[in-house]
């Protein structure tokens, strides 16, 4: 197989390495704890090979002119489809676990040194520990996939920060020390980080290094005086687990919690986590161990018989009965209704319809739907608004009177044809809007991709406007022009496909265009998108699934990729789209039933989702975008934590653009 996803590194300055306790050569290397079932042991110790403790190894497989020839402190997503690691140039590269030759950097090539990462919470961002010349250790963190763009989240007050390692939500430990010239002295300590805390670094241990979360969050592993520690999160309870001669360092628990291993010596150990025990030495193994979880993910199918009992089923995955103050799933605050038989007014719905914080339904022109007049009555109280859009006779006075009489607030948005409909919507979302997403307004494909990331810049996610105009192909309807020409300063246009961006080029668009709608789709959500944890595919032959789909998704914060959906197998475009980002996706939704995504695309889907773990498949779950523990505000609340809080700059999502190009070519 030829290498995937890959691109040419830059190589970089040898970096002052990190001991347990003081500063000396060597490398420091703490792996992530994610929770799970499984404890399948895994080492890294330098070469181009990880080693599991059956003795069988992954080893990366690249061309010789673009090697990777070292692996270093690898780690691995919480369901274990991937390992993370950083190169011989101090670049931070991921290779899924079955295949060496997929493998991905994920870093940008920009001369800063990066070691020790992890994945982040549910696997939707990286963590790691990053340096620039003169400057001390920080703690960067990004999204989970190649996006070329970090953000720092350490304090900036002079001290080291190092060896993070990464716990459930938006819990992480690291090492601190003072600095010496631009290098770690003095002794070390551990603190944790909590975003809800008033101080979110906060040390809980000195003279402690190389720390490890528990999965469970509640207890850190640590070395002091090269044994292995264990303590609960707020550093109280201190137990020593280890006390035999040799030298311990790197500690790691096991998914369950139960166990820790660690270096010893030159090899592996493991050792209970509650002490009481002499360390296990595991054959095989040497250098920095890890555990590769083996958590199950899913594969949904969300249809129903025809398209209006599609639109519903969507809505009923995510949107809570209004009348039941017991449902977990997410209030709805509006209902956007399009017309049935034609896509034209409804391509910027799916934007609106996140904004509003809402679902997307359909009707019949001429009468409200039964099963969408149930719908609405079901998730929206009375005295609420349901958005229609096109004027009359797109959605006729009949339907708005009929929905009027069920209690609720009708506002209509319509224009004088598609174009200006479509400026319309968008004002009604944003009249100043930072993201404009402009697509053909005469077919349907690159708007449905466009709908769902504009839409995701919607929600309280982001605190920021994402719209999508209609283009007539490669030309602007005067409406379009006008609109354009008035944008605010600093918002940015998006062309998405060849139509939307050559009639906005003299507007600088983001450009994004693929050789087919397939293609486009899945580099615009390689674009906006990234550490998301459910991804939508959808026929790209027909638009109503997609549509309603769309909505969710941009709701729950996932692209909508598109399939040749009479293919008994997965289009390559989100096979490739969900490989690389198998470490986050736990999800795949797919819109439509098997007469119109055909049954043999879900094993491809699941396939490159999952790890070891494997899949399950579901039929019109109930739970889409809803934390198990908690509420749909809940679930928004942890992915925010989890989540860089910047955005990337449109030169910076250029520059990733062309890096994926750059990989597809070969």
């Amino acid at each position: 197989m030829p290498p995937r996803f890959i691109h040419r590194s830059l190589a970089l300055a040898s970096v002052v390495a990190l001991g347990a306790t003081t500063a000396v050569a060597g490398t420091t290397a703490v792996q992530a704890s994610p929770a799970g079932s499984g404890n399948t042991l895994t080492s890294s110790n330098g070469t181009g090979s990880i080693t599991f403790s059956s003795g069988t190894k992954l080893t990366i497989d690249t061309p010789d002119y673009d090697p990777i020839t070292t692996i270093r402190g690898a780690a691995w997503a919480p369901d274990g489809s991937r390992a993370i690691f950083s190169t011989e140039n101090d670049e931070i590269a991921t290779v899924r676990y079955d295949h060496g030759w997929d493998y991905t950097w994920i870093s940008p090539v920009d001369g800063v040194q990066r070691r020790d990462p992890s994945y982040r919470g549910d696997g939707i961002g990286v963590l790691y520990a990053a340096k620039q010349a003169g400057q001390p250790w920080r703690l960067d963190v990004q999204p989970a996939t190649g996006y070329g763009t970090s953000f720092p989240i350490s304090p900036k007050d002079g001290r080291h920060y190092l060896a993070p390692d990464s716990g459930p939500g938006n819990l992480f430990v690291y090492q601190t020390q003072a600095d010496s010239g631009g290098s770690p002295a003095g002794t070390p300590d551990v603190g944790v980080f909590d975003s809800n805390s008033a101080t979110p670094f906060q040390t809980i241990l000195s003279n402690a290094s190389n720390p490890a979360m528990a999965p469970n969050g509640k207890k850190v592993a640590f070395i002091r005086s090269s044994q292995v520690w264990v303590a609960n999160i707020d550093g109280s309870n201190v137990v020593q687990v280890t006390s035999n001669a040799a030298t311990h360092d790197n500690p790691v628990w096991s998914p369950d919690g139960s166990t820790i291993a660690f270096t010893q010596g030159g090899g592996v150990a493991t050792v209970p986590a509650n002490g009481g025990a002499a360390p296990s030495t595991v054959a095989n193994l040497s250098g920095v161990p890890a555990y590769q979880p083996r958590r199950t993910d899913k594969v949904v199918r969300i249809f129903g018989q025809g398209r209006y009992a599609t639109a519903a089923a969507v809505s009923q995955s995510h949107w809570a009965t209004a009348s039941n103050v017991s449902d977990l799933r997410q209030t709805a605050e509006a209902v956007v209704l399009s017309r049935s038989d034609l896509f034209a007014d409804a391509l910027g719905g799916a934007a609106l319809a996140a904004a509003k914080q809402g679902p997307l339904l359909m009707t019949h022109p001429d009468g409200l739907d039964a099963l969408t007049r149930t719908e609405i009555q079901r998730i929206l109280a009375p005295g609420k608004t349901v958005y229609l859009l096109g004027k009359p006779p797109a959605i006729s006075l009949a339907v708005e009177d009929q929905i009027r009489a069920l209690g609720y607030d009708v506002r209509r948005i319509g224009g004088e044809g598609r174009y200006d409909t479509s400026i319309k919507i968008a004002n009604e979302i944003n009249p100043e809007p930072s993201w404009v997403f402009a697509a053909t307004g005469t077919n349907f494909p690159d708007a449905l991709a466009a709908g769902a990331a504009a839409g995701s810049l919607n929600t309280p996610l982001f605190d920021e406007a994402g719209v999508v105009i209609l283009t007539r192909d490669t030309t602007l309807d005067p409406v379009t022009k006008t609109y354009l020409d008035n944008l605010p300063q600093g918002a940015q246009v998006v062309g998405v496909g060849f139509q939307g961006a050559t009639a906005t080029a003299a507007y600088d668009p983001i450009e994004i265009v693929g050789t087919n709608r397939y293609e486009t789709a899945a580099y615009t959500g390689w674009a906006f998108f990234g550490g998301n944890a459910y991804a939508g595919i959808a026929t790209g032959t027909n638009w109503p699934d997609a549509l309603a789909g769309g909505a969710l998704m941009a709701t729950i914060n996932g692209p909508m990729l598109l399939t040749r959906g009479g293919s008994s197998t997965l289009s390559p475009e989100p096979d490739w789209y969900l490989d690389a980002h198998s470490g986050s996706v736990h999800t795949g939704i797919i819109f439509g039933a098997p007469s119109v995504v055909a049954t043999g695309q879900q094993a491809g889907i699941g396939t490159w989702m999952s790890g070891p773990g494997g899949y399950t498949q579901t039929q019109n779950p109930t739970n889409i975008g809803i934390n198990v523990a908690g509420s749909a505000a809940a679930n928004m609340r942890a992915r925010t934590a989890a989540a860089p809080t910047e955005r990337r700059t449109p030169e910076q999502i250029r520059a990733a653009l062309a890096k994926l190009q750059e990989r597809m070519k070969r």
